[in-house]
């Protein structure tokens, strides 16, 4: 049973819109379509919404992508949150733009943000949602710099649709589980 959903993102206003930040983009629309807000709480910020009766918490962390498994320890402990509790939302280089995929666990897949998490959780064993950005149309620019690009304007109609579904994807997680959301989304 999901209680806690991470987005993952970079604070800042230098990386807001960017391919890496699809995670925090998610929750954005979650917390609107809830008419909650974020609170800073220690390393992230949080905010609470009730989803089919249930209370979830959803938090951003705050300590740049490479470090996310701090901001998700400290949340997960604090509130008394399992990893198989919370739900990670990501991009990924290997989904083309616009798709998603859900997994009940799995590897980090060379995100550095799940790889963070899964070193301070100590445990792979958590859902996680990503989301497509595809990979560089040009080879000679690095992943690290492509994720921290904005979207072109003609991929903001196909990133826009992405964002709803995932955040419709993610109660689906909540109310439904892991495998009816698999079923639905993937």
């Amino acid at each position: 049973m999901i209680k806690l959903v991470v987005g993952l993102g970079n604070p800042g206003r230098k990386y807001s819109n960017t391919r890496h930040n699809l995670g925090f983009m998610v929750l954005d629309r979650i917390v609107e379509k809830f008419e909650s807000r974020f609170k800073k709480k220690g390393d992230f910020r949080q905010s609470s919404v009730s989803i089919g009766g249930r209370n979830i918490l959803l938090i951003k962390p705050l300590t740049f992508m490479n470090l996310s498994g701090e901001a998700v320890r400290e949340a997960s402990e604090y509130h008394g949150i399992n990893p198989d509790e919370i739900l990670v939302v990501c991009d990924d280089i290997n989904l083309p733009l616009g798709r998603i995929r859900i997994r009940q666990q799995g590897s980090d897949g060379g995100h550095k943000g799940l790889k963070s998490i899964i070193g301070e959780l100590r445990s792979p064993d958590f859902p996680r949602l990503r989301m497509g950005v595809g990979m560089p149309e040009e080879p000679e620019c690095p992943v690290e710099a492509f994720v921290l690009e904005k979207f072109r304007k003609d991929e903001k109609e196909i990133v826009e649709e992405m964002i709803s579904e995932a955040a419709s994807a993610v109660e689906t997680l909540i109310l439904d589980g892991v495998e009816i959301a698999q079923q639905k989304y993937n």
